[in-house]
Protein backbone atom coordinates (compact mmCIF):
# COMPACT_ATOMS: atom_id res chain seq x y z
CA UNK A 1 0.00 0.00 0.00
CA UNK A 2 1.21 3.99 -1.10
CA UNK A 3 1.23 6.21 1.29
CA UNK A 4 0.04 8.49 -1.80
CA UNK A 5 -2.97 6.32 -1.11
CA UNK A 6 -3.25 6.65 2.45
CA UNK A 7 -2.70 10.30 1.94
CA UNK A 8 -5.32 10.85 -0.68
CA UNK A 9 -7.87 8.91 1.94
CA UNK A 10 -6.89 11.71 4.52
CA UNK A 11 -7.28 14.52 1.91
CA UNK A 12 -10.66 13.83 0.68
CA UNK A 13 -12.27 14.76 4.63
CA UNK A 14 -10.51 18.50 3.66
CA UNK A 15 -14.19 20.81 4.32
CA UNK A 16 -15.37 23.43 2.01
CA UNK A 17 -16.62 26.51 3.08
CA UNK A 18 -20.59 26.00 2.92
CA UNK A 19 -22.89 28.77 4.67
CA UNK A 20 -25.34 31.56 4.31
CA UNK A 21 -26.22 34.85 6.61
CA UNK A 22 -29.91 32.64 7.02
CA UNK A 23 -28.30 29.91 8.39
CA UNK A 24 -24.50 27.62 8.24
CA UNK A 25 -24.48 24.34 6.26
CA UNK A 26 -23.69 22.30 8.96
CA UNK A 27 -23.07 18.64 7.03
CA UNK A 28 -19.85 17.73 4.96
CA UNK A 29 -20.91 14.32 3.29
CA UNK A 30 -24.28 15.84 2.08
CA UNK A 31 -25.36 19.42 1.13
CA UNK A 32 -27.98 21.28 2.74
CA UNK A 33 -30.45 23.55 1.73
CA UNK A 34 -28.01 26.68 2.70
CA UNK A 35 -27.45 29.34 0.21
CA UNK A 36 -25.29 33.07 0.57
CA UNK A 37 -27.51 35.45 -0.56
CA UNK A 38 -27.37 36.37 -4.29
CA UNK A 39 -24.09 38.20 -4.43
CA UNK A 40 -22.97 37.44 -1.13
CA UNK A 41 -19.73 36.04 0.11
CA UNK A 42 -18.63 33.51 2.74
CA UNK A 43 -14.84 32.82 3.60
CA UNK A 44 -13.34 30.17 5.87
CA UNK A 45 -10.94 28.14 7.44
CA UNK A 46 -10.91 24.64 8.63
CA UNK A 47 -8.60 21.59 9.10
CA UNK A 48 -8.05 18.75 11.12
CA UNK A 49 -5.93 15.21 11.46
CA UNK A 50 -6.10 11.80 11.06
CA UNK A 51 -3.95 8.92 12.35
CA UNK A 52 -3.81 4.95 10.82
CA UNK A 53 -2.05 2.10 11.62
CA UNK A 54 -1.80 -0.58 9.19
CA UNK A 55 -1.48 -4.56 9.83
CA UNK A 56 2.59 -4.40 9.54
CA UNK A 57 2.97 -1.68 12.08
CA UNK A 58 3.23 1.12 10.19
CA UNK A 59 1.54 4.38 11.04
CA UNK A 60 0.71 7.25 9.06
CA UNK A 61 -0.39 10.65 10.71
CA UNK A 62 -1.94 13.80 9.03
CA UNK A 63 -2.67 16.95 9.55
CA UNK A 64 -4.57 19.37 6.95
CA UNK A 65 -6.11 22.31 6.71
CA UNK A 66 -8.12 24.53 3.54
CA UNK A 67 -8.91 28.00 3.38
CA UNK A 68 -12.00 28.47 1.35
CA UNK A 69 -14.49 30.97 -0.25
CA UNK A 70 -17.79 30.77 -1.69
CA UNK A 71 -19.48 33.06 -3.65
CA UNK A 72 -23.83 33.59 -3.95
CA UNK A 73 -23.75 34.01 -7.92
CA UNK A 74 -27.84 33.79 -6.82
CA UNK A 75 -29.86 32.67 -3.81
CA UNK A 76 -30.25 29.38 -5.78
CA UNK A 77 -26.46 28.92 -7.29
CA UNK A 78 -22.66 28.97 -5.56
CA UNK A 79 -19.43 28.49 -6.77
CA UNK A 80 -16.61 27.95 -4.09
CA UNK A 81 -12.92 27.11 -4.31
CA UNK A 82 -10.82 25.84 -1.49
CA UNK A 83 -6.83 25.58 -1.18
CA UNK A 84 -5.51 22.79 0.95
CA UNK A 85 -2.39 22.28 2.70
CA UNK A 86 -1.45 19.25 4.30
CA UNK A 87 1.14 17.44 6.25
CA UNK A 88 1.71 13.99 6.58
CA UNK A 89 4.25 11.52 8.85
CA UNK A 90 4.79 7.90 8.02
CA UNK A 91 6.99 5.21 9.24
CA UNK A 92 9.30 5.98 6.68
CA UNK A 93 8.70 10.01 5.25
CA UNK A 94 7.37 12.82 6.20
CA UNK A 95 6.44 16.05 3.92
CA UNK A 96 4.11 19.42 4.15
CA UNK A 97 3.06 21.16 0.88
CA UNK A 98 -0.24 22.31 -1.01
CA UNK A 99 -2.65 20.19 -1.89
CA UNK A 100 -5.12 19.70 -5.08
CA UNK A 101 -7.02 23.22 -5.64
CA UNK A 102 -10.69 22.60 -6.00
CA UNK A 103 -13.29 24.89 -7.65
CA UNK A 104 -17.01 23.92 -7.61
CA UNK A 105 -20.83 24.76 -7.61
CA UNK A 106 -23.64 23.75 -5.95
CA UNK A 107 -27.57 24.33 -7.95
CA UNK A 108 -30.58 24.57 -5.74
CA UNK A 109 -32.91 22.51 -8.33
CA UNK A 110 -35.84 22.27 -6.18
CA UNK A 111 -36.97 23.38 -2.60
CA UNK A 112 -40.51 23.35 -1.03
CA UNK A 113 -42.56 26.39 -0.42
CA UNK A 114 -41.66 25.40 3.45
CA UNK A 115 -38.05 25.00 2.95
CA UNK A 116 -39.23 21.04 3.99
CA UNK A 117 -37.50 19.07 0.80
CA UNK A 118 -34.78 19.54 -1.67
CA UNK A 119 -32.72 18.50 -4.39
CA UNK A 120 -29.23 20.01 -4.76
CA UNK A 121 -26.70 18.64 -7.72
CA UNK A 122 -23.08 19.72 -6.94
CA UNK A 123 -19.77 19.47 -9.03
CA UNK A 124 -16.03 19.89 -8.05
CA UNK A 125 -12.84 20.20 -10.61
CA UNK A 126 -9.84 19.39 -8.55
CA UNK A 127 -7.07 19.96 -9.77
CA UNK A 128 -3.44 18.06 -9.69
CA UNK A 129 -1.57 21.12 -7.75
CA UNK A 130 -0.11 19.28 -4.92
CA UNK A 131 3.22 17.41 -5.48
CA UNK A 132 2.25 13.24 -6.82
CA UNK A 133 6.15 12.45 -5.89
CA UNK A 134 5.11 13.86 -2.28
CA UNK A 135 2.24 11.93 -1.70
CA UNK A 136 0.46 15.57 -1.70
CA UNK A 137 -1.67 15.36 -4.31
CA UNK A 138 -3.41 13.19 -6.70
CA UNK A 139 -1.57 13.56 -9.63
CA UNK A 140 -4.15 13.58 -11.99
CA UNK A 141 -7.87 16.61 -12.50
CA UNK A 142 -10.41 15.07 -11.13
CA UNK A 143 -14.32 15.22 -11.67
CA UNK A 144 -16.82 14.75 -8.96
CA UNK A 145 -20.50 15.09 -9.70
CA UNK A 146 -23.18 14.83 -7.08
CA UNK A 147 -27.31 14.60 -6.01
CA UNK A 148 -28.13 15.39 -2.48
CA UNK A 149 -31.69 14.86 -1.61
CA UNK A 150 -33.51 15.90 1.41
CA UNK A 151 -36.29 17.07 3.67
CA UNK A 152 -36.74 18.24 7.05
CA UNK A 153 -39.19 16.65 10.27
CA UNK A 154 -40.45 18.46 13.02
CA UNK A 155 -39.49 21.37 11.85
CA UNK A 156 -35.64 20.61 13.91
CA UNK A 157 -34.55 17.54 12.38
CA UNK A 158 -33.16 17.49 9.56
CA UNK A 159 -31.81 14.52 7.08
CA UNK A 160 -30.14 14.30 3.42
CA UNK A 161 -29.16 11.35 1.38
CA UNK A 162 -26.31 12.13 -1.69
CA UNK A 163 -24.83 9.82 -4.42
CA UNK A 164 -21.26 10.79 -5.66
CA UNK A 165 -19.07 9.47 -8.47
CA UNK A 166 -15.58 10.76 -8.86
CA UNK A 167 -13.55 10.25 -12.19
CA UNK A 168 -9.54 9.79 -11.24
CA UNK A 169 -11.06 10.02 -7.58
CA UNK A 170 -9.15 6.65 -6.39
CA UNK A 171 -5.57 5.19 -7.35
CA UNK A 172 -5.78 1.19 -7.18
CA UNK A 173 -2.97 -1.03 -5.73
CA UNK A 174 -0.93 -1.15 -9.33
CA UNK A 175 -0.92 2.44 -9.46
CA UNK A 176 -3.59 2.97 -12.23
CA UNK A 177 -6.37 5.47 -12.08
CA UNK A 178 -10.06 4.72 -10.92
CA UNK A 179 -13.48 6.37 -10.41
CA UNK A 180 -14.56 6.35 -6.70
CA UNK A 181 -18.69 6.12 -5.87
CA UNK A 182 -19.67 6.97 -2.69
CA UNK A 183 -23.15 7.38 -0.58
CA UNK A 184 -23.74 9.32 2.34
CA UNK A 185 -25.99 10.18 4.82
CA UNK A 186 -26.30 12.77 6.98
CA UNK A 187 -28.97 13.52 10.40
CA UNK A 188 -29.05 17.07 12.23
CA UNK A 189 -30.96 18.29 14.90
CA UNK A 190 -31.31 21.98 15.63
CA UNK A 191 -30.74 22.15 19.56
CA UNK A 192 -32.19 25.75 19.22
CA UNK A 193 -32.09 28.90 17.35
CA UNK A 194 -27.81 28.21 17.38
CA UNK A 195 -26.90 25.20 18.17
CA UNK A 196 -27.00 21.68 16.78
CA UNK A 197 -25.94 18.46 16.78
CA UNK A 198 -25.00 16.25 13.78
CA UNK A 199 -24.21 12.66 12.76
CA UNK A 200 -22.65 11.45 9.44
CA UNK A 201 -22.05 8.41 7.86
CA UNK A 202 -20.36 7.62 4.11
CA UNK A 203 -19.39 4.54 2.15
CA UNK A 204 -16.78 4.50 -0.59
CA UNK A 205 -15.45 2.14 -2.95
CA UNK A 206 -11.78 2.48 -2.51
CA UNK A 207 -11.43 0.32 0.17
CA UNK A 208 -8.15 -1.21 1.49
CA UNK A 209 -9.65 -4.80 1.48
CA UNK A 210 -10.08 -7.10 -1.34
CA UNK A 211 -13.06 -8.83 -0.13
CA UNK A 212 -14.87 -5.53 1.01
CA UNK A 213 -16.90 -3.56 -1.12
CA UNK A 214 -16.96 -0.40 0.65
CA UNK A 215 -14.89 1.43 3.59
CA UNK A 216 -16.83 3.26 6.24
CA UNK A 217 -16.81 6.72 7.38
CA UNK A 218 -18.72 7.95 10.59
CA UNK A 219 -18.57 11.06 13.15
CA UNK A 220 -21.13 12.94 15.34
CA UNK A 221 -20.18 16.77 15.17
CA UNK A 222 -21.91 20.24 16.43
CA UNK A 223 -22.37 23.63 14.82
CA UNK A 224 -23.24 26.91 16.87
CA UNK A 225 -23.64 30.31 15.74
CA UNK A 226 -21.97 32.52 17.17
CA UNK A 227 -23.30 36.02 15.77
CA UNK A 228 -24.60 37.10 13.21
CA UNK A 229 -21.42 36.61 10.71
CA UNK A 230 -19.20 33.70 12.86
CA UNK A 231 -20.10 30.40 13.01
CA UNK A 232 -18.08 27.20 14.23
CA UNK A 233 -17.77 23.69 13.39
CA UNK A 234 -16.49 20.76 15.07
CA UNK A 235 -16.43 16.78 14.42
CA UNK A 236 -14.80 13.76 15.27
CA UNK A 237 -14.97 10.11 13.93
CA UNK A 238 -13.24 7.00 12.45
CA UNK A 239 -13.12 4.74 9.47
CA UNK A 240 -13.68 0.95 8.70
CA UNK A 241 -11.01 -0.49 5.86
CA UNK A 242 -9.92 2.46 4.93
CA UNK A 243 -6.80 4.27 5.48
CA UNK A 244 -8.08 5.86 8.39
CA UNK A 245 -8.23 4.85 12.25
CA UNK A 246 -9.38 8.36 13.53
CA UNK A 247 -10.11 11.60 13.14
CA UNK A 248 -11.17 15.48 13.99
CA UNK A 249 -11.73 17.99 11.87
CA UNK A 250 -13.49 21.85 12.73
CA UNK A 251 -13.98 24.92 10.55
CA UNK A 252 -14.51 28.27 11.14
CA UNK A 253 -16.45 30.41 8.46
CA UNK A 254 -17.11 34.64 8.33
CA UNK A 255 -20.09 35.47 5.88
CA UNK A 256 -20.92 38.70 4.38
Amino acid sequence: MSFQKWFLAAMALCVTASVSLADPMRTIFTKENKFPEAMGWEVSVGGGASSYEGDDNSKLDTAFGAAGARFGVTDRLALSTEVPMAYYSSTDDNEFGLGDISFGGEFLFFEDIFEYAWIIPHADLILPTGNEDKGLGNGKTQAEFGLSIGTTVNDVIHFAVDASYTANGSIDEDGDYDKLVSGSLSIVWDLDARASVLGEVRLRDDTLEEDTSYGTLGHLGMAYRVNENVSLMIYGGGASDLAIDYYGMGRLVYQF
